[in-house]
């Protein structure tokens, strides 16, 4: 599961649990344990250390 939300006035793409249960459209809050995050650039979509 999938969820864009904004992070810094940014649009962030954030890789949910599979048992997250969010529709398309759907609001719902969201937490981030950014000690497990993974960057990406948009560009070439390469991973950031």
């Amino acid at each position: 599961t999938f969820a864009v939300t904004k992070l810094g006035g940014k649009s962030v793409v954030a890789r949910l649990r599979a048992d997250a249960g969010i529709a398309p459209g759907q609001n719902t809050r969201l937490a981030f344990n950014l000690d497990k995050a993974v960057f990406f650039d948009p560009d070439s979509q390469a991973r950031i250390a």
